[in-house]
């Protein structure tokens, strides 16, 4: 690689041997310093480019096994309480209810023999609240 003038920043002599005057030599230096500033800046911002880039890229991937290690979490919880419920080691899981409870029935009963007693809006509450599921 050929030098570089410490004057003029020109390649091919260095200061000592400079062919041009202190202005010209002056002015060719900051035309150089000016070229490696605005490359330094370009490259800056295409550093940044590729940085927000990879940033955007990390976060997806790291939303992406957050969702996945909530997913494989809640998979195994079930696993486990079925294992357990199967086994007879953890707590057992009732059935899920079909029909109304004895209780449900017997207050409904009470409710139609007594309508006559019951004021009509009060009935219709009562009611409502004890329908049977199915």
């Amino acid at each position: 690689m050929p030098n570089r003038c410490g004057a003029c920043r020109q390649f091919g002599h260095n200061r000592t041997r400079c062919p041009h005057d202190a202005a010209t030599a002056r002015s060719l230096r900051e035309e150089f310093n000016g070229a490696q500033r605005e490359d330094a800046q370009r490259r800056y911002r295409e550093l940044q480019g590729r940085q927000a880039i990879l940033d955007e890229r990390a976060r997806a991937i790291q939303s992406s096994n957050a969702e996945f290690r909530m997913s494989m979490y809640s998979q195994v919880v079930d696993m486990q309480r079925r294992l357990e419920a199967l086994t007879g080691n953890g707590p057992s899981v009732p059935p899920p209810r079909t029909g109304p409870t004895v209780r449900e029935v017997k207050i409904q009963e009470i409710l139609f023999d007594r309508c006559q007693e019951i004021p009509e809006g009060l009935y219709k509450e009562l009611m409502d609240a004890l329908v049977i599921r199915g």
